[in-house]
């Protein structure tokens, strides 16, 4: 059974990826999303619901802080989504420090660039700027790719 209410995904064998491949995907966090992810992950940082609190932690905001694991577990979504997509399953995901806070409702732009293969292990570089290109972190990530019989199920489930 399908649920036709899901996103479309990708399903991306390590076959199907070379070397210097790359995906570029822009993400935006609402209030309520931030709102929502700190309700259920139990993070009551001040920072992330208090415009006060935020500013005493980062001079000159406009705007609470968006959770970087909010950001952390989207990107993570991608790998099971688009890049490699459906079946994936993220092994290690190792993020540096933010430079500079995210804010609800900026934009920020993450490159992934696929750095090695092996196997069915694909190894991948991140980066996560702002519009204007500036650097706001990056990160390094190993993703299981799904096997060929997954993609051939996924294909199967996606022509119905």
């Amino acid at each position: 059974m399908t649920n036709s209410s899901l996103p479309k995904t990708d399903c991306l064998t390590a076959a199907m990826l070379t070397v210097g491949q790359s995906r570029t995907e822009r993400l935006r966090f609402t209030r309520d999303q931030v709102d929502t992810y700190c309700a259920l992950t139990g993070d009551a940082n001040a920072i992330h619901r208090d415009l006060e609190a935020a500013r005493r932690r980062f001079p000159g905001v406009t705007d609470i802080v968006v959770p970087g694991g909010l950001i952390q577990s989207t990107i993570s979504g991608i790998f099971g989504t688009r890049f490699p997509g459906d079946g994936a399953l993220g092994l290690t995901f190792v993020p540096e420090r933010f430079r500079k806070p995210v804010l609800p409702d900026e934009e920020v732009v993450v490159n992934f660039e696929i750095t090695r293969i092996k196997g069915p292990i694909i190894e991948l570089e991140m980066t996560v700027t702002d519009t204007r290109g500036t650097r706001l972190t990056s990160a390094t990530a190993k993703v299981l790719a799904p096997d060929p019989a997954y993609r051939d199920w996924w294909e199967q489930q996606t022509q119905r």
